[in-house]
């Protein structure tokens, strides 16, 4: 059973800008206020791999740190993993996307969240959920607002 959560949002960037701005996850944090602190960041690779390390929280959770292994498809979708062996594993794994499509009023952004948590954490899933979509929608929001300050 996994807890997903998305929302949608039209940005006055291109797709390129876009992801751009996700990738540099220090400037990012201005529009997802779960990330607290970015550790290090690497790649994308020629094939559009790389990871991060940050500390994040999930609502009523502790910081923690966390590492992500992302993939970059230019520039149409990336997608960020939890990467194995790392103790948030323990609770839950993840899959963070951002799908952009191209259009004459600015890019359209779908991003999304799933969190799978294990047996003994699965209960905390109701309580997050609501709180989540929340979460999302009001980061897409930010986004959207990031770029309008822009001028663009």
């Amino acid at each position: 059973m996994a807890l997903s959560v998305s929302a949608t949002t039209t940005v006055a960037a291109s797709p390129k800008e876009l992801l751009e701005f996700v990738l540099d996850l220090d400037r990012y944090r201005e529009a997802d206020h779960k990330i607290l602190r970015v550790s290090k960041v690497e790649g994308p690779d020629e094939n559009g791999l790389g990871s991060a390390k940050v500390w994040g929280r999930l609502r009523w959770g502790p910081p923690a740190p966390d590492r992500q292994d992302f993939k970059l498809e230019r520039w149409r979708r990336l997608t960020f993993t939890g990467a194995p062996r790392q103790p948030a594993r323990l609770v839950f794994s993840f899959v963070g996307t951002f799908e952009c499509e191209a259009t004459s009023a600015g890019t359209v952004l779908t991003h999304a969240y799933e969190f799978t948590f294990t047996p003994p954490f699965r209960a905390v899933e109701r309580f997050l959920a609501r709180w989540l979509q929340g979460e999302i929608e009001a980061e897409v929001a930010r986004i959207a607002e990031i770029f309008a300050r822009q001028g663009r």
